[in-house]
C-alpha cells in the first residue's frame, strides 16, 4: 500500500508547529467529509481506477455521491456532492475536492501534502446515462465523469483462490481504500504532518469506521495510522495498525499489520493481512516488499510501486 506517513523536514518543524494547530483554516473541521452510503461502481483505465459511489436518489430531487480518482502510482483526488437527474441525464454537482499530489520528485520539507478544498460555487459536470443494468453503468459527457463502470461487488468476485496472483490482487484492491483515505487527511505526505504532533485526530470512513492519525517526535518522528472498521467504499473493510518511523528527511522504516477483508458477489469475503516490516521509506518513498498473506494461503511478497499484475487483468475489464 502506498503510503506517505513522512516525517516532518526538522528545520522547518518547530516553526511550522507555531501556525499549524488543529487545522490551519481557522473555523475549518478537520475532518471535512461526507458519509455517503450506496452503490459503488468502479471504472479503470489505463491501470487508473475510479470509483463512484451513488446514494439512490429519493423521490427524484438528489442525493449524495463521491468519486474517487486513483492515478498510478501516487496521486488521489475525491470529490464529494450531489447528484440529481432523471431517465438518461444527470448533474454532479462537487462542493468539496480532496487532493493528493504526485510528489513523490519532492523532497519532504517541499511538498504540499493532502489538502482540501471548498468548490465555490459548486462545480456541475453532466453527464448522460448509456446503460444502466444489472452490474453496468456506463456514463458518456465530460472525460471527469465518463466511463463504463461496473459494481465494486461484481468485479472482486473475480478474485478467487489464494495463490501468489490472487495474494497480489487482493492487496492492490484494499490499497485503494488505503489510499483514498489518505487523501483526507490534510498535510499527508508533507511536513505539513507536523499538525499531528502529540495528538491523534479522528477521521471517519466515507461509508464506516474510523482512522485515527498521531505523530510523536518531532526530529525522529514516529507517525501511526489506525484503522478501525475503516470503509470508504462497499467492498473493502480495514482493521490494524501503520507506522512509519523516520529521521528529519523522511528516511526510515514501516511495520504494523493491516487486516482486510473484500467482500465479494455471491462469494465469501477475502480475508487477509498486510505486514509492512519489509517496507523503506526514502525520502518519503516506499521501496521493498509488503507481506501479505491471505486466509487459507501461504506468503506472497508484493513488490512497492505499481501494481503487478494491474487492475484490468485482477478484475477482469
Amino acid at each position: 500500500m502506498r503510503h506517505g506517513l513522512v516525517a516532518p523536514a526538522a528545520l522547518l518543524g518547530l516553526g511550522l508547529l507555531a501556525c499549524l494547530g488543529p487545522y490551519p483554516g481557522i473555523g475549518d473541521k478537520l475532518d471535512g467529509t461526507v458519509p455517503v452510503s450506496g452503490t459503488s461502481y468502479i471504472a479503470v483505465d489505463a491501470g487508473a481506477a475510479r470509483i463512484l459511489i451513488l446514494a439512490p436518489i429519493d423521490a427524484g430531487t438528489s442525493a449524495p455521491f463521491t468519486r474517487i480518482d486513483e492515478q498510478q502510482p501516487r496521486a488521489v483526488e475525491t470529490f464529494q456532492g450531489t447528484w440529481s437527474g432523471s431517465n438518461d441525464q444527470v448533474d454532479f454537482t462537487a462542493n468539496t475536492v480532496f487532493h493528493l499530489p504526485d510528489e513523490h520528485t519532492k523532497p519532504v520539507s517541499s511538498r504540499t501534502g493532502a489538502t482540501r478544498q471548498t468548490l465555490s460555487p459548486p462545480v456541475v459536470t453532466p453527464a448522460t446515462v448509456a446503460l444502466a443494468a444489472g452490474e453496468a453503468l456506463e456514463l458518456v459527457g465530460p472525460a471527469e465523469v465518463a466511463g463504463s463502470y461496473l459494481t465494486l461487488l461484481s468485479r472482486t468476485a473475480m478474485i478467487t483462490g489464494t495463490d501468489a496472483t490472487a495474494t497480489a490482487c487482493a492487496f492492490h484492491v484494499a490499497n485503494l481504500a488505503v489510499e483514498s483515505s489518505e487523501a483526507r487527511v490534510p498535510g499527508f505526505n508533507s511536513a505539513g504532518m507536523t499538525q499531528y504532533l502529540n495528538r491523534e485526530e479522528p477521521f471517519a470512513g466515507i461509508l464506516s469506521g474510523t482512522m485515527t492519525v498521531q505523530l510523536v517526535g518531532l526530529f525522529s518522528p514516529v507517525t501511526t495510522i489506525r484503522y478501525t472498521n475503516y470503509a470508504d467504499f462497499n467492498g473493502v473493510v480495514l482493521d490494524g495498525v501503520q507506522v512509519s518511523s523516520t529521521n528529519a528527511s523522511g528516511d526510515g522504516a514501516m511495520s504494523g499489520v493491516v487486516a482486510f477483508r473484500i467482500d465479494r458477489e455471491g462469494l465469501p469475503p477475502i480475508e487477509g493481512t498486510a505486514d509492512y516490516g519489509e517496507v523503506v521509506l526514502t525520502g518519503g518513498n516506499e521501496s521493498g516488499n509488503y507481506r501479505v498473506t491471505l486466509d487459507g494461503g501461504t506468503l506472497a511478497r508484493v513488490p512497492t510501486g505499481r501494481r503487478v499484475p494491474p487492475l484490468e487483468e485482477c478484475l477482469r475489464f
